[in-house]
């Protein structure tokens, strides 16, 4: 990193291992919310580049950086298929930082009647279902229109929107230029039709190259005769059909439910990557990674996860199971359970080509760059890990650690987090938050005695334990914890604060063992790490702190409202959970619950209405 650059201490692992390679990107909130979604050619450039400071950014990207927590991605063959997946994906979450339009913008597609006596090619940005052939989408509609002009040239298929199913006297004039076959006046049989339109079916399926052929063959022909404007325009012809026949690896023409399952390995780590088509689109994706030092098969390795993913009763089974292994039959045989619970057959298939084969082959790509991103992080966080060791002298690597933060407003709302990294990662199951009971001044001594004997009282401690603060904080929590009987060994526990500076700020860690500070090292992967869980820390205590002050002021509100005492304020809280559930209930839902009149249910929302709130549970 430069200095240029300043990348949030949470994401700083994320943007380290982004993909250099074309895809799509969702920057996601605390509540897992999709905030953003982009495409990009080089995703690692792209998504790097908004958390750059020379960089200018509008008001609305400003503040959509500073709520991100987390940052998906899903890389694609094209950047073309970068665009089309980035709108489906758009349509799919609505981000709130995105610039909607109305219109809802849908790419076109080309419908080949094929149903009909006589097949016609139209533009359409409606697919339906039945037994007309899809082509697209289309990203660049200026192209498609271009190569339905070439196609009309050299295929003359009916254009016009008669109903041949009845003859009429005389084709039109494009009979007369050769440019339709006059299946209006009954000039030609189905048959003869229906084979010269095969001819586009293939064409358009990538299967035939003939009409390229020829348009080289011409380019040729008009540079040697010296018409090079000529052969300009047989070269933009050709360059349209690129285009169009670009092969589309994020939408197909696959209608019915389809998951596809890929595998990968390097050495002992195995990822797994799950990509739901729904409609011909990716609607959803899941990914699991585990270790295998005992180097299982990959196919027992992916039957055990089609049993775990599919077997719970809330998971909706697909027509079709798209496998990067082939399961021998006594595996295939164990899966038949999938086709009496969806009530239908399940097919589980290994496809070699076509269009499943394409779709099979998109989830290996992002499986394979999930693992190439997670094994090198893999490695790097054990290097840091080592460093930690070393700077602390501790006899081992810390696997945990841990941070407790207090966050209050003076003596007000006090509360406080704990946060826990597991091998260099957020471990968000151990992570806790704790409302303080003492109440009795601000005394954050006496607090952070109160987290810890709420914590590790029936609790190991982590490896490796900061303390938001400086000697003070940390001879607290030591003297807490040895009250408690569970004294801790050299440097497990330690405080991190901040020493200023002429220059600025400089971290610094204080431990019992240690007569002075000691000052960590700006530029060190191990400072990054701890400064990390400390500002991890200090993130979900301000953010807890901030929701029970809003929950207090809320409730404070439903106090005022004539009608509404101690009791029933007790009563409308216990009856919903929360101020956020109970401003998104109904009046007549909150009047039946609580046997109070409409109106004043109705009062009730219309205060809570104007109170502010973030929608968050409090605990």
């Amino acid at each position: 990193m430069n200095n240029e650059q300043s990348f949030p201490r949470h994401l700083e692992e994320k943007l380290r291992f982004l993909p250099d390679s074309p895809g799509v990107y969702l920057m996601k909130g605390e509540e897992d919310e999709v905030l953003y979604v982009g495409k990009s050619k080089c995703l690692k450039d792209r998504v790097r580049s908004y958390f750059q400071k020379t960089r200018p950014a509008s008001p609305r990207i400003r503040k959509m950086t500073e709520r991100v927590t987390n940052i998906d991605t899903l890389v694609t063959r094209s950047e073309l298929d970068a665009l089309i997946l980035e709108n489906t994906l758009i349509k799919k979450y609505r981000p709130r930082f995105n610039v909607l339009f109305r219109d809802d913008k849908t790419y076109p597609y080309l419908r080949f009647s094929w149903s009909e006596t006589y097949p016609r090619l139209t533009v359409t940005r409606r697919v339906r279902p039945g037994t007309d052939l899809y082509f697209g989408p289309y990203a660049n509609p200026g192209a498609l229109r271009d190569t339905l002009r070439l196609i009309a040239k050299l295929f003359p298929l009916a254009t016009c929107t008669l109903d041949l199913g009845k003859t009429i006297e005389r084709p039109c004039i494009e009979y007369q230029i050769h440019r339709c076959l006059g299946p209006c006046a009954g000039l030609v049989s189905p048959e003869e039709y229906r084979k010269m339109a095969e001819g586009v079916r293939l064409f358009l399926e990538g299967k035939n190259r003939d009409l390229e052929d020829h348009l080289h063959a011409e380019m040729a022909r008009f540079a040697q005769s010296l018409e090079f404007e000529k052969a300009a325009q047989v070269r933009r012809q050709i360059e349209s059909i690129h285009t169009v026949l670009e092969r589309q690896t994020v939408e197909f023409s696959i209608r019915h439910p389809v998951d596809a399952v890929a595998l990968v390995c390097d050495g002992p780590w195995v990822q797994i990557q799950l990509l739901s088509i729904r409609n011909g689109r990716i609607s959803g994706r899941r990914e699991a990674h585990l270790r295998n030092p005992d180097g299982e098969a990959p196919e027992d390795l992916l039957l055990a996860f089609l049993e775990q993913h599919y077997s719970p009763e809330t998971v909706v089974l697909p027509q079709e199971i798209l496998l990067s292994h082939a399961l021998p039959h006594t595996a295939l045989m164990s899966l038949e359970w999938m086709t009496e619970k969806r009530g239908e057959r399940v097919s589980l298939l290994h496809p070699k080509r076509g269009e499943r084969k394409i779709v099979l082959e998109l989830a290996i790509d992002n499986a394979r760059e999930a693992l190439r991103e997670r094994v090198k992080s893999q490695d790097d966080r054990q290097r840091t890990l080592e460093e930690v060791r070393e700077l602390l002298s501790l006899p081992a690597a810390p696997r945990s650690i841990g941070c407790v933060d207090i966050s209050n407003t003076g003596d007000a709302f006090p509360v406080a987090s704990l946060v826990v990294f597991v091998d260099g990662l957020p471990e968000k199951s151990l992570y806790r938050r704790f409302r303080i009971r003492y109440g009795k001044g601000q005394d954050d001594f006496r607090m952070l005695a109160e987290v810890l004997e709420r914590q590790f009282h029936d609790h190991p401690l982590p490896d490796l334990l900061l303390i938001d603060g400086g000697r003070p904080q940390l001879r607290a929590s030591l003297e807490a914890l040895k009250n408690m009987g569970k004294p801790p060994s050299p440097f497990q526990v330690v405080g991190l604060a901040k020493e200023r500076t002429r220059t600025g700020h400089l971290e610094r860690i204080v431990a019992e063992e240690l007569p002075e500070p000691l000052l960590l090292p700006p530029h060190r992967a191990a400072t990054h790490l701890l400064l990390r869980i400390r500002d991890e820390a200090h993130r979900f205590a301000i953010t807890y702190h901030r929701k029970v002050r809003e929950e207090a002021m809320t409730q404070s509100r439903l106090l005022e409202i004539p009608g509404i005492g101690p009791s029933r304020e007790r009563q409308l809280i216990q009856t919903f959970g929360s101020i956020a559930s109970l401003r998104s209930a109904a009046p007549e839902e909150i009047a039946r619950k609580c046997s109070i009149p409409a109106t004043l249910a109705g009062k009730i929302l219309e205060a809570l209405n104007g109170a502010v709130s973030d929608g968050g549970e409090i605990s």
